[in-house]
Formats: structure tokens, C-alpha cells, sequence
């Protein structure tokens, strides 16, 4: 009798604890859900979210992760103390927590005025939940399996829907040209031109692209349309300058040009892309149009962890991540990853020419390459990952004034080593392609969608100005046997005339509607011609960032600048004016604009800046 006593009251104990956890559950998802309904309105308003579309059921599914914890805990605790009734606390835990992921989404609501409302507002429930326990047990049993079944088939539906749309997009496809060339569109984000041995740099940062570009055609003054990710890349991609199109910081690239991809598609070209600036180089940001495959956010704990509202607020604290000496992103993409991505694609679709895009993150802030590049230009970071410039740049604590001197060395250090690890696994790339004999037949464009600033004029990292730090960028166009091998090209040439270039080179030319110029025209034309005679000037622009340094030039408004033989003309949002001759000053030290003698020189650019923003 004893003993069926014994286990009676042991299987009561465990139903009991059993409660916990699933209270737990409970909380997690319902608080998931309200933040993805939340989440789902603001992105009718705001298309960059910069959360993927897997944050429907990633974000109940990591809260869930994280309220079991506790739910655990309590559950451990009820099996050894079985006269206890830990509900009530249980509810009120779960509650605050629940109630902190959904109150830190108002706007301009303190972190601390969210939780002392929360704790509020928990007791309030508590004090409920408690009085009607039967009914609250009850709601909870009922609605828990309906609220589980929501969250996988949100899981189920993004899946089905992603690949009925690959399915639907290859089906659609027209017929190849037999023996087509293949392209590979390559991005490497933030990589300055400057900083490559390919551009004179005298560390060996990039010794496989130096050693490809003496069998590339190579261009020594390649300017971006812009100094930062998304109207740099909508550039490249539909051959317009940045104030033709809609893309900026939380707008969209909309459907109002055609981009590379839906031309090449339309030529029977199977498009994939794989990036890995997850904030604007993703599909949220438009810039997936045309490809049948676009992988940006990856499955992985680190990005589920920073679709919940509640568990990015706490990793990305700045103290929190001061104390860790961990400021690498949640979701960080590398190249090993992206290369893993894409030779995965080849190798199950290889009937059709492709036109592959690949976008490189690595050498973006906070410059964090893995051993052994994290030393190969000095002794490494001095606090285990943490970088000063990216606390100074984007912690709400950071100092207003100029950053510290002693460590841009740091940061530089860094920076050319995450160059280097890139050049690595491009290299690796490259053998891969070579091996799958697919490197013969494809036409490769090497570029960057904007370079870096480490102080020069006082300012850093890019999007900020217009300096040539930030918009003078490698460019690299390979074709084995079809192109000039070796070839260096003086003239500044604009990115914005790759879809042109690229179509072009293909032959396919008829019907394309990119408005550049091919800058096949540099290597094609007879020897006498000069290439200064095939110069066209060049514009690049940025809108004004707020919330900026007030000596930032971007704090005083939209910029524009304008490149021309050997000559920079900045036009500052304050109406104030830049000259450089980066050939004499390439580090643009000194401005010729207040000179007297160069009246006439300035008139021809204001004529020419108005044309090119007009046209």
C-alpha cells in the first residue's frame, strides 16, 4: 500500500513540476507571437528591418529557449520540494519576461521605465492567475497546442513558400544560347582600394588578387556611386545613379528599374546570390529581384538569438559586451560560409549558365578575422574581440570626442587582417571553380561597394563622407582568353557602368536597359586613342545621416561629389566646396577650393554636377 502511495504522490509531484515548464511555454510563445504580429505591422511601414523573413517562428522559437530555463529550474525545484505551489512565480517570472520583450518595441520607452512597467504589470497578472488558478490552468491547456501548431506551420509556410517560388522562377525560364558564359559578380564590402597591394598598398594584404590581376583586366581609379552598402550595390545593379532610385537607409530598392539579374534572367541565366551584409544586402532590401536563389539570413542560433527583440536587447548591450570583450555580430556571415553556400548551389545546378553574385562582410567593423589573420599585421586585438573604434562609433555612452589616436593602429591591424583572410578564401574559391572546370568559361568582376576611413579628415568607417577613402575601390574583370591579360587602366571609371560592361561582354547587348557605358571601350579601342579621351565625370552621392558627430560632413546634409581626370569636387549639404587633386594629394590634405585661381575650375563642375544629377 505503501508503495502505490509512494508513487501516486511521485507521478501528482511530476505532473505538478510538469505545470512549470509548461507555463513556461506558454508565456514564450504567446510573447513570440504578439512581438512577430508587432514586428509584422512596423514592417508594412518600414521595409529594412534587417531580421530576414524567418523571424515568424525563429523569434517565438528562441524565446521559448530562453524561458525554459527558468521553467526548468522551477520544474527541478517542484520535483524536490512537492508541497510547494510555485506557480505564482513561475507566472510572475515568465510574465516579466514576457512582458519586457514586448514593451522594449515602444518607441522612446526607457530600458528601465519598461522593466519597473513590466514588474507592475507581471504582479497584477500574478495576482489573477492566482485567484483563478482553475480557469488559468485551463486557457493555458487549451491554447498552448494551438499556439505550438502556429509557430511551425509560420515555420513550415516560409519554407514551402521560398521554395515554390525557386520552383516557379526556374520554370519560367527561356531557353540559354548554347555554350553561354557563365558570370560571377563579386562584392567584397568595405574594402578600399587603398588597402590592397594591387593599389600600391606595402602590406601583403591581397597577394592571390595581386597575383590575378596580371592576368585581369585591372582599373587603378574605380569610383563607387556611393560610400556606403545599399545605393552602392542598386547602382551596380541597375546601371542608375543613387539619386534615381529609392534605395537609401530604410527604404527599399523598389521595381522601378530592371536589375542585372531579371535582364540575365530573361537571357535563360540561372541567378543565385549569397550575402552576407545582412543588413542591406539582403531581399528585404530589394536587392534579390531576379535571382531564382538569394540565401542572406542563415539557420543558425546566433541568428535566431537576434530575431527576438528580448535576447538581441541583452547581447547587444554595450557593457554586456565590454565585460565578454566580444563585439562580433550575432548572425556574422563569413566567407568560409558564403563559399560553402555557393559551391553547394553549383554543385546541384550546373544545366544552365549562371549568374552567380557573391557579397563578402568580412572586412566590415568591427574587424574580427579569425586566427591566424587576426595577427598577421600585429599583435592582435588587446581585449579578446573587442574593438574600440566600434564602441566609440555606436555605443549611446561613447565619447563625443575625436577618437583616440593610439588605437587606429589597433583598428587598422584588424582591418588588414580580415583583408587578408578574404583574399585566402577567394583564393579558395577560385581552385574550386578551376577544379569543377567551370573558371574557363566565366566572366568574373571583382569589386567593392565602398572602401574605409581611418581618421583622415576625422572621420571613420564609411557612409559619413564622400572623401576618396570611402569611395575609391578595387575593380577587377577577368574573362580567360577573351580579355587582356595585365592590362592597368589610369582613367576613373564609375560602377555604375558594370550591368552595361557585363552585358556587353556577353554579347547581349540588344534590348538591355542599363543607361551606363561599357568599359570595354578602355581596352577595345586602337592604340592612338587616349583614355583620357574616353573619360566621362563621375558621381557619387550620400544623403544626410542624423544622429551623426556634428563634424561628420554628412551632418550637414546631402553630398555629392564629383571625379574628372585628376580632379575631386565635393559639394557639401551646406553648399560648401571641396577641390583635390587626388594624382598630387591623394590623401586630399589640401583643399583648392578657396583658391582664387581655381574660379573658372569650380564653375565647370557646378555645370557638370547639375548635368549629371539633371540628366
Amino acid at each position: 500500500m505503501n508503495d502505490q502511495t509512494n508513487k501516486k504522490k511521485g507521478a501528482e509531484r511530476a505532473a505538478s513540476a510538469t505545470w512549470y515548464l509548461l507555463l513556461a511555454a506558454w508565456w514564450s510563445l504567446f510573447a513570440g507571437l504578439f512581438e512577430v504580429a508587432i514586428l509584422a505591422a512596423e514592417h508594412l511601414r518600414i521595409p529594412i528591418m534587417k531580421l530576414g523573413t524567418d523571424y515568424v517562428w525563429t523569434a517565438p522559437a528562441m524565446l521559448l529557449g530562453v524561458f525554459l530555463i527558468p521553467g526548468l529550474f522551477f520544474f527541478l525545484t517542484g520535483r524536490l520540494l512537492a508541497t510547494m505551489n510555485l506557480r505564482p512565480v513561475t507566472t510572475f517570472c515568465c510574465s516579466v519576461l514576457a512582458l519586457m520583450n514586448l514593451l522594449i518595441l515602444v518607441p522612446r520607452l526607457h530600458h528601465l521605465g519598461a522593466l519597473v512597467l513590466a514588474l507592475g504589470i507581471a504582479t497584477q497578472i500574478t495576482h489573477y492567475a492566482r485567484k483563478h488558478d482553475e480557469a488559468y490552468r485551463g486557457m493555458v491547456r487549451r491554447t498552448l497546442p494551438w499556439a505550438v501548431a502556429l509557430v511551425v506551420t509560420l515555420g513550415l509556410g516560409i519554407s514551402l513558400q521560398r521554395f515554390l517560388s525557386e520552383r516557379q522562377a526556374l520554370a519560367a525560364l527561356p531557353s540559354a544560347t548554347a555554350g553561354a558564359p557563365n558570370v560571377l559578380f563579386i562584392t567584397l564590402d568595405t574594402v578600399g582600394a587603398r588597402s590592397l597591394g594591387l593599389y600600391g598598398y606595402k602590406r601583403p594584404t591581397s597577394p592571390h588578387l595581386d597575383a590575378l590581376g596580371k592576368t585581369a583586366v585591372v582599373f587603378d581609379n574605380a569610383i563607387a556611386t556611393a560610400s556606403w552598402t545599399l545605393p552602392s550595390h542598386a547602382s551596380m545593379f541597375t546601371g542608375r545613379w543613387h539619386h534615381e532610385l529609392s534605395s537609401d537607409y530604410a527604404a527599399a530598392l523598389d521595381g522601378t528599374y530592371p536589375t542585372l539579374a531579371e535582364f540575365l534572367s530573361s537571357r535563360g541565366y540561372q541567378a543565385a546570390g549569397f550575402a552576407a551584409n545582412l543588413g542591406y544586402v539582403s531581399a528585404e532590401a530589394g536587392l534579390s529581384r531576379g535571382f531564382s536563389h538569394y540565401e542572406d539570413y542563415s539557420l543558425s542560433l546566433g541568428q535566431a538569438a537576434s530575431t527576438s527583440t528580448l535576447v538581441r536587447t541583452v547581447a547587444d548591450n554595450f557593457r554586456l559586451r565590454l565585460l565578454l570583450e566580444n563585439d562580433q555580430h550575432l548572425n556574422r556571415k563569413t566567407a568560409d560560409e558564403v563559399n560553402a553556400e555557393a559551391l553547394r548551389w553549383l554543385d546541384d545546378n550546373h544545366s544552365r549558365p549562371f549568374f552567380l553574385f557573391l557579397n563578402y562582410f568580412d572586412a566590415h567593423d568591427p574587424y574580427l578575422p579569425p586566427a591566424p589573420f587576426n595577427t598577421r599585421f600585429g599583435p592582435g586585438r588587446k581585449q579578446g574581440k573587442h574593438s574600440p573604434l566600434h564602441h566609440w562609433l555606436y555605443s549611446p555612452g561613447g565619447s563625443s570626442a575625436d577618437f583616440d589616436k593610439s588605437k587606429v593602429q589597433e583598428e587598422t591591424d584588424a582591418y588588414d587582417g580580415a583583408i587578408a583572410y578574404l583574399d585566402d578564401r577567394l583564393n579558395r574559391l577560385f581552385d574550386s571553380l578551376k577544379q569543377r572546370g567551370l573558371w574557363d568559361n566565366t566572366l568574373l568582376i571583382i569589386t567593392a561597394d565602398h572602401g574605409e576611413e581611418f581618421g583622415e579628415h576625422r572621420v571613420f568607417e564609411h557612409g559619413y563622407s564622400l572623401y576618396l577613402p570611402s569611395i575609391h575601390v578595387p575593380l577587377l574583370v577577368s574573362f580567360p582568353g577573351r580579355l587582356p591579360g595585365a592590362k592597368r587602366i589610369q582613367a576613373p571609371v564609375s560602377l555604375r557602368d558594370l550591368p552595361a560592361t557585363i552585358v556587353d561582354l556577353l554579347n547581349a547587348k540588344e534590348g538591355a536597359p542599363f543607361p551606363g557605358v561599357s568599359l570595354a571601350r578602355y581596352w577595345q579601342t586602337s592604340a592612338i586613342t587616349s583614355e583620357a579621351s574616353l573619360d566621362r565625370p563621375i558621381l557619387s552621392e550620400v544623403t544626410r545621416a542624423s544622429g551623426q558627430r556634428d563634424w561628420y560632413p554628412v551632418s550637414k546634409g546631402d553630398m555629392k561629389s564629383v571625379v574628372f581626370r585628376n580632379l575631386h569636387y565635393i559639394r557639401n549639404g551646406d553648399g560648401s566646396e571641396e577641390l583635390y587633386d587626388y594624382t598630387q594629394d591623394p590623401a586630399e590634405q589640401t583643399n583648392l577650393a578657396p583658391s582664387a585661381t581655381q574660379g573658372d575650375t569650380l564653375e565647370q563642375f557646378r555645370v557638370r554636377l547639375k548635368e549629371l544629377v539633371n540628366n
